[in-house]
């Protein structure tokens, strides 16, 4: 005889596929004619911005656009000058087949990008770009959680239940912003533009029906050249941002969300009263997961009293990712230079990778600084710098690392630093379940309960009830009404009914 459990669907989002790809892409730029000679490269910045994400039938295609800015002193090494180059790219991830109703998550990152003078009129850079793609698909799982209708007495199931933070929802919006941030008095005014950092940072998400509030604050640092002056300028703004994002599902729990930054437009101007500002628009595209907490109840294990019974076992995996968690490294570095440092004029510092292996967080960090040397030259260092540290939890996936602290001051042929950095995180931890969709009795073979005395008594030795009641031919239901009154003690003795 065949027994069949009753199923209840339990609906959420899985992560079907997980992969991080790197590519390399070059461009050349010639100087020019208005600017001076290249003498030394002081510091490459870049960017990428995300342009589409189109999900296939073999996979998913990424498009986007990667620029550079390469910061160079002159060669009479009295002055600054940049140039600016971009490319577009291209990343395809093989994922085998896709249904039509896949999700794709992209999170697109420089891990590397280098320089190299051609001549003093034309220069050649190397990014290296990584994309970390998750793709979701929604699926109805069956969990057992009751036994079938109808008389039943010899069959008894161990129900067992688990908590889980599950992905409910899989979600995106586009969204634009336009600010205006007014220049530091006091700083000399700016003249150009040299390039922009973008570091959208959510601090805050908040769940009312089926709607997420994201909050949080976006951070641009911004390096400009003046007239007055002939070195790069740095100055940060800050703005607050929110965005309220429809899930389609109610009463979620906590959400991931990745903002990319698909375009950016930046002009300087002349405000009333004679000052310069910058005018920003910023577009975006903020990914969001929303997870919800739900009770799976399942059935782990089943017997029949009156026959022997086959059951059927069946496992099943459940990702549980943790909220959005956030660990600090830091390091001091005394860096050596060429010659003695009168002033620091220019520091830029920016994390080109992260990673969490191995019982370890790790970061490299590129530090370039420019200084005016004693005898009243430009000149400039860089250092790739290397920090760790010790790590218990295990599962980690990482979101973003960024800067959050940097000082320098001079000593001499030295420069002693200070650098601090954040790094985002998730945990996730791969619950596996194994439960019993459907069991198999030998009514050929029943049971002649006749043999078996009406009352046994054991000694418990380490078994569960479950385990005692399923190899006596009892429940544990009888068992704790003969055995757990108030007034009985036993001492490690049980009372065990024969139960059909």
């Amino acid at each position: 005889m065949e027994i069949k459990f009753e199923n209840k669907l339990v609906s959420s989002y899985r992560e079907v596929s997980h992969q991080l790809k790197r590519i390399q892409e070059s461009a050349e730029s010639v100087v020019p004619d208005t600017n001076d000679d290249i003498g030394r490269i002081a510091s490459i910045h870049t960017s990428v911005l995300l342009k589409s994400k189109d999900v296939t039938s073999r996979g998913v295609q990424v498009t986007g656009e990667v620029g550079a800015v390469l910061l160079y002193i002159t060669e009479s090494e009295n002055g600054v000058s940049y140039l600016r180059l971009s490319k577009s790219f291209t990343m395809e991830f093989e994922t085998g087949d896709m249904e039509a109703d896949t999700i794709a998550q992209i999170n697109l990152s420089v891990t590397n990008a280098e320089a190299r003078v051609l001549n003093p009129r034309k220069v050649s850079v190397t990014v290296e770009l990584a994309g970390e793609l998750s793709c979701y698909r929604q699926e109805s799982v069956s969990v057992e959680a009751s036994l079938p209708e109808g008389d039943c007495p010899s069959i008894h199931a161990k129900f067992e239940s688990e908590e889980l933070m599950l992905p409910n929802s899989v979600c995106e919006k586009t969204f634009a912003l336009n600010e205006q941030f007014s220049f530091p008095s006091g700083k000399p005014a700016p003249s150009e533009l040299v390039f922009q950092n973008v570091d959208f940072c959510v601090d805050e998400s908040q769940h009312i029906g089926s709607k997420v509030i994201i909050k949080g604050n976006v951070n641009l640092e911004l390096c400009y050249l003046s007239r007055e002056v002939n070195y790069p300028l740095r100055t940060k703004f800050s703005t607050p941002f929110s965005q309220i994002i429809d899930t389609g599902e109610e009463d979620m729990d906590g959400c991931t969300v990745i903002i990319q930054l698909t375009s950016a437009y930046y002009e300087l101007i002349d405000t009333i009263n004679g000052d310069k500002a910058l005018d920003a628009e910023l577009h975006a595209v903020a990914q969001i997961v929303s997870r919800k907490r739900q009770e799976i109840c399942y059935i782990s294990d089943a017997y029949s009293n009156s026959m022997p019974a086959l059951c059927t076992v069946k496992a099943i995996q459940f990702s549980e990712v943790s909220d959005t968690r956030i660990v600090r490294l830091s390091s001091d570095e005394h860096i050596s230079i060429a010659e003695d440092c009168q002033d620091v004029l220019s520091v830029f510092a920016s994390v080109t990778q992260a990673a969490a292996i191995q019982g370890k967080f790790s970061a490299v960090v590129s530090l370039d600084i420019l200084y005016e040397s004693k005898s009243g030259t430009l000149s400039s260092a860089r250092r790739v710098i290397n920090i760790e540290q010790e790590c218990a939890e295990s599962g980690i996936r990482l979101i973003g690392a960024r800067v959050s602290e940097m000082s320098v001051k001079p000593e001499g042929e030295a420069i002693e630093s200070h650098i601090s950095i954040e790094m985002s995180y998730q945990t996730i931890n791969i619950r596996e379940l194994s439960r019993v969709t459907e069991m198999e009795l030998d009514e050929e073979k029943e049971y002649d309960l006749s043999k078996f005395p009406s009352l046994f008594m054991v000694r418990q030795d380490g078994e569960s009830l479950w385990e005692l009641a399923k190899y006596y031919h009892s429940s544990v239901e009888s068992i704790e009404n003969y055995n757990f009154s108030s007034e009985s003690e036993h001492q490690g003795l049980l009372l065990i009914p024969r139960e059909i």
